[in-house]
């Protein structure tokens, strides 16, 4: 019975496919709450998730890049807004 648990832990944060890696999540998180936090004509352009499987990641694939992330790939790696 505990698989299902660590499936659940492992795809609880997926971008575009790949599970954001597990020592990006906090990074990952400040800069959602930053990004939510800005006004709405700041992230006007990436409204809808993109259609590739790379948005979002570095070239390598390895990590996130932080200045490719939107709200939109906030919403589909289930990063919700942390309060303050």
């Amino acid at each position: 019975m505990a698989l299902p648990s660590l499936a659940f832990a492992q795809d609880a944060h997926m971008i575009s496919g790949k599970a954001v890696p597990a020592d990006q999540v906090a990074e990952v998180q400040a800069k959602c709450d930053e990004l939510r936090a800005a006004p709405p004509a700041a992230d006007a352009m990436a409204a809808a998730p993109a259609a590739d499987k790379t948005a979002g990641w570095m070239a390598d694939g390895a990590k996130i890049d932080l200045t490719k992330l939107t709200v939109a790939l906030c919403d589909e790696g289930k990063f919700v807004a942390t309060k303050k």
